[in-house]
């Protein structure tokens, strides 16, 4: 101060202004703003220097408070609104980034307008009057709803209210915290410092003369130049809001009249711009001998800001207790940053109360848990004095872990200086062990908590690293449960997933701890061998894998044995990654299955040609169906007194240069790939054109029997069958759809409401293959069939086998029981049609009495056919 007041001395400065600590009579230290007009002699020398010292202590206080609070509020994730009550739209005074961030809205958008804008999910109406009866009522209040962002997508708002009032206990304000709790994470916004410094002015009163001196800097703050009102008592009177005047005047009246030394009061003058300011008047009264007041000195201050910046300091100090963030902010003059403030949102969250921190270092929550990324990344920011977010492993005091988002901003005073650290603490925990969880659920089944194939490829792709680098092998074993679907089917998924965890802890059981189990997918599992991969020793692994999965499951009370298909192969030897082995341990599993299943086949390279091979038939059958090279073959069925009852239709490739091809040579490959859903329609509605013919000859009684396979049952058979019925105009009982007891057993109550619709629209249906299909009488007598049609492998050793004839004479005493016509295909000798007749078999079917043949070469046959079955279709 003495060096700065010196400097003016010594320069032609006219004014000086300086700020310091004085020391009171209490001995404590007030901050003083000091200001002084400097009068010099015609030298240029000072001889006299009029000013004012003001006591701005609790400005400042305030003003330091202030900017704390405002970059706290600034720094939360919660969004705030306060709107002003005063005025029946209730505009909105002030939001905070986080808001803006939580509904998409731009201040711009809000401010000024009704607080009430926001727009909110319809079935949250009741919340809604209930938040608007709380802003009538000026009531404290927490709801949860749900609003809606600015592009119309909709959040859960955890909002809560409450009322702020003014000195005189009237409510002015209500401060909304808004918190997006729909993703558990907080839109982090920092509220911007306020602080504007204010002016203060002296003034020179003389009592006797009416006369007054002013600083120029009175006008100055005032918008007025020198002059423009007269420097008397009525002038300033003039000023002063009406609604102030009386009683300023009063007070200074009893000012003069007392015997006070000392006179303050607080009143709003006019601008010269017509608004008034905020304005704290303080003076010291001369008197004379007598106690007469005769002069007045003092200074006049601007608060019009300050008193902004109260009601936003109340406003700010609401905003942060009632944030579900926890706020701490430290000091970053001292050493080791020792807390100064703590909010209840972080007293919850660590369970330490506000005394319990404050003067020490936050690194308390982080114990002896040191060896952090966050930690060094936070210690990074600290030195450098700048803004930082990171995720911690706190402790609260309980010594409960919790997981803390936290984010920590600096703070600089008026200066620029670092002054303090204000950080926002979030319990993150939930998020961190809900997204822990999907992190396991993306690399393990949810089944059996066996790594699934993302994860089990990544395995292999490190054992195929490993061999390389030592120079060993790597086994890749592809193990499928046979007929697993059966346990499904008939005990239920429940059961189906009691064998697949068995199934995975079996194998696991069966391995080395460095190997890697896996569930593939379904039924299908996946073993990774890293060591004894010779041939020695995948033998005996395939033989510990068998043995463990051969054992007996006891599902639902009874034991069962489910059998494993193997197929393994070897790094480097049969591929160099992880896709290709995994791909040909997979073929091996395959001719596994098609050489009759339980057993273990080692991969061979020509697996890949006939995979390959399959893949080009597959590719030239859609071609084939694209072209129309499918025909029609069909096979008569006769009554045992040698009437034509029906024509099954069987389809035949006209291959362009292998001539007609017979069903072995594609059927499967059309189940396998899916074409035999288009085949299937194709078959039904070309044999439904050849009514039309039948019925133009006078056949238009005899059926046409058309297959039905397993994928086509299941995908839209209801609608292509009634669109044939519809398009060909077939009358009832003409169209005839086989369907074998597998088909129907793999979900029978599905099967049953299908085929009743089916049955609905005039159509007949057979059992076909009957008796190999493990058909349940119980459901059997509930299907609305018309025929059993027994099973060829029944019907070729009759006369010979005696259990295959007691079979026979079963189905057809079965059938008639049930009023079921019994029809018996595969009739290829006299001795099995004699035997047939006599048992009363409804219908007969087979090469003796008919081969498949084209319609226009069979049907001429058939009008010329005596009444006899012996030789009546050469």
């Amino acid at each position: 101060v003495a060096a700065s007041l010196t400097a003016a001395l010594e320069s032609d400065a006219r004014e000086w202004e300086s700020e310091y600590r004085f020391r009171r009579g209490d001995g404590g230290y007030a901050v003083v703003h000091d200001r002084g007009f400097l009068l010099r002699s015609a030298g240029g020398v000072v001889v006299r220097a009029a000013g004012g010292m003001l006591d701005v202590t609790k400005q400042r206080q305030d003003e330091a408070d202030l900017r704390l609070l405002r970059r706290a509020v600034e720094a939360t994730d919660n969004g705030i609104l306060i709107a002003d009550v005063r005025t029946p739209d209730m505009p909105a005074v002030y939001v905070n980034r986080g808001f803006q961030a939580m509904t998409g809205h731009d201040a711009d958008e809000i401010l000024g307008r009704d607080s009430r804008f926001l727009q909110f999910d319809p079935r949250d109406i009741e919340q809604v009057k209930s938040i608007r009866r709380g802003l009538r009522d000026h009531a404290e209040m927490r709801v949860l709803l749900r609003n809606l962002r600015k592009d119309g997508s909709s959040f859960w708002n955890d909002f809560y209210m409450a009322p702020v009032r003014d000195d005189s206990g009237n409510v002015t304000h209500m401060v909304s915290v808004s918190n997006d709790v729909t993703e558990r994470e907080r839109n982090e916004e920092r509220f911007q410092l306020i602080a504007r410094a204010t002016s203060d002015a002296v003034w020179d009163w003389d009592f006797i003369a009416d006369t007054t001196w002013r600083s120029d800097n009175v006008y100055e703050l005032f918008g007025y130049a020198p002059g423009e009102f007269a420097g008397n008592l009525q002038a300033w009177e003039e000023l002063l809001h009406p609604d102030d005047r009386a009683r300023v005047m009063d007070s200074v009246r009893r000012g003069a009249e007392s015997s006070d030394t000392e006179w303050e009061c607080e009143y709003r003058l006019r601008r010269k711009d017509g608004t008034y300011a905020e304005v704290r008047d303080r003076g010291f009264i001369v008197r004379d001998g007598s106690g007469k007041a005769v002069r007045a000195l003092g200074g006049m201050l601007d608060v019009t800001q300050r008193h902004r910046d109260e009601v936003n300091l109340r406003l700010l100090r609401r905003a942060v207790e009632a944030a579900n963030n926890g706020i701490v902010i430290a000091d970053a003059r001292q050493p080791d940053f020792p807390v100064v403030y703590a909010n209840a949102a972080f007293e919850d969250i660590t369970g330490y109360a506000a005394a319990e921190i404050i003067g020490r270092n936050c690194r308390l929550l982080q114990r002896d848990d040191r060896a952090q990324v966050g930690i060094e990344a936070l210690r990074q920011a600290l030195h450098e004095q700048r803004e930082t977010r990171v995720l911690l492993r706190n402790y609260r005091k309980d010594g409960q872990l919790f997981w803390n988002d936290f984010h920590m901003a600096p703070v600089s005073d008026d200066n620029g200086t670092l002054s303090h650290f204000v950080g926002v603490l979030s319990d993150v925990s939930e998020r961190q062990r809900y997204e822990e969880q999907l992190a396991y659920r993306a690399t393990h089944d949810e089944l059996t908590g066996l790594p699934n194939r993302q994860l089990l490829q990544d395995r292999l792709q490190q054992a195929i690293l490993n061999a390389e680098r030592y120079g060993r092998e790597a086994a890749v074993v592809f193990v499928d449960v046979d007929d697993f679907k059966l346990i499904n089917d008939s005990l239920g998924h429940g059961a189906g997933d009691i064998a697949l965890k068995t199934i995975a802890d079996r194998l696991m059981g069966a391995v080395r701890d460095t190997d890697t189990v896996g569930r593939f997918g379904g039924d299908e599992f996946v073993v990774v061998l890293t060591e004894q991969t010779d041939d020695e020793g995948m033998d005996r692994a395939v033989e510990r894998i068998t043995h463990a999965l051969v054992q007996p499951i006891d599902l639902t009370g009874v034991a069962h044995v489910l059998t494993p298909s193997i197929g393994y192969c070897r790094y480097p030897h049969a591929g160099h990654d992880a896709e290709t082995l995994l791909k040909h341990a997979d073929l091996a599993m395959y001719e596994a299955k098609r050489q009759g299943r339980n057993r273990a086949v080692a991969y061979r390279s020509e697996f890949d040609m006939a995979v390959s091979q399959r893949l080009q038939l597959v590719s030239r059958l859609r071609e084939a169906l694209r072209n129309r090279e499918f025909r029609l073959a069909f096979q008569p069925l006769f009554h045992p007194d040698g009437g034509l009852l029906a024509l099954e239709a069987l389809a035949r490739w006209q291959h362009p240069e292998r001539g007609e091809l017979p069903p072995s040579e594609f059927i499967s490959v059309c189940e396998e790939s899916g074409l035999i859903v288009e085949l299937g329609r194709f078959v039904l509605r070309e044999a439904a054109r050849h009514h039309a013919l039948l019925a133009a000859v006078g056949l238009g009684h005899v059926r046409l029997s058309v297959n039905v396979s397993a994928a086509q049952f299941g995908h839209d058979l209801l609608r292509d069958v009634a669109a044939t019925v519809r398009d060909f105009t077939l009358p009832p009982g003409v169209l005839e759809l086989e369907i074998t007891e597998s088909v129907i057993m793999s979900n029978p109550e599905r099967a049953i409401e299908t085929m009743q619709q089916i049955s609905a629209l005039g159509v007949c249906i057979s059992v076909d293959d009957f008796g190999t299909g493990y058909s349940s009488l119980a459901y059997l007598k509930r299907l609305p069939i018309d025929r059993l049609k027994i099973d060829r492998s029944f019907v070729q050793d009759l006369g010979s086998d005696a259990d295959d004839a007691a079979i026979c004479a079963s189905i057809i005493s079965l059938g008639h029981l049930m009023e079921l016509h019994v029809v018996a295909e595969g009739v290829e000798t006299e001795q099995q049609l004699a035997w047939l007749s006599e048992r009363g078999c409804d219908e007969l079917q087979g090469f003796l009495l008919g081969r498949p043949q084209p319609f226009d070469a069979l049907l001429p046959k058939l009008l010329k056919a005596p009444a006899t079955l012996i030789g009546v279709v050469p």
